[in-house]
């Protein structure tokens, strides 16, 4: 689909206004300034997102790491051995029977 700048003169002044700033006079300025403008978009969009790949990585290094992690939490007695949140509010708040108190 072709973008015809003629029928959005609001685009059009737009495009002029980056052509005069970047120095771009003559044919092919608009178009000049269009490919900038999608590359720049392109690279944005490049790293914006990581790939299927990076993210399979990175969750296969956490699974790998989970055990030494727990081992490393026990050793100094932090919050893995603390009864949950939720946990210590059921115990609170109800009793054995899950019947509020």
């Amino acid at each position: 689909m072709a973008i015809n700048l003629a029928h959005r003169p609001d685009l059009d002044n737009r495009v002029e206004k980056l052509a005069a700033r970047f120095g771009l006079k003559g044919r092919g300025r608009k178009t000049a300034i269009i490919e900038r403008a999608l590359t720049a978009l392109e690279e944005q969009a490049k790293h914006a997102y990581p790939d299927r790949a990076a993210v399979t990585a990175t969750l296969d290094r956490y699974i790998k790491a989970g055990p030494r992690l727990r081992r490393r939490l026990a050793g100094s007695g932090g919050p893995l051995f603390e009864p949950p949140l939720s946990q210590s509010l059921q115990r609170a708040h109800y009793d054995e029977q899950g019947l509020p108190k």
